[in-house]
């Protein structure tokens, strides 16, 4: 299991926030206030977490509800259609030779910097945009 970082937590905030706290699949709205809120709706990557030139690229998440979540965890092949409808077979692409490079190359930040002090700066003002 991928340890969540301070990090994670924020990026998993923007991603619920971005979509307005509704699931992308079915539509289901969650009620961000509610005690069980973060429960109920996951910031769900497509590219998994371990692959960290990906792991906070928004295009590579989405909200789903813990249903949703746990059909397309069950189901890739699914997932992976729904995917191409979502973003397109040229953005799918795209995201899997970002996952396949390492951090610090072709421009992209190094490892370090992804729990970094700069790192939760800049999440909290990406949060603050969308907010």
């Amino acid at each position: 299991m991928i340890k969540r970082t301070m990090a994670d937590k924020l990026f998993s905030e923007i991603i619920r926030t971005r979509d307005n706290w509704t699931c992308q699949r079915c539509n289901k709205s969650i009620d961000q206030f509610s005690s069980r809120a973060r429960q109920g709706l996951h910031c769900s990557h497509f590219i998994g977490r371990s692959r960290y030139t990906t792991r906070f690229d928004e295009r590579n998440c989405v909200a789903l509800c813990y249903g949703c979540h746990r059909f397309f965890t069950s189901n890739p092949l699914e997932h992976h259609e729904w995917q191409v409808k979502r973003l397109g077979t040229d953005m799918i692409v795209d995201l899997h030779a970002q996952s396949n490079m390492r951090p610090g190359d072709d421009g992209l930040p190094r490892k370090a910097y992804y729990n970094s002090k700069e790192h939760i700066k800049d999440l909290r003002e990406r949060l603050e945009e969308l907010g």
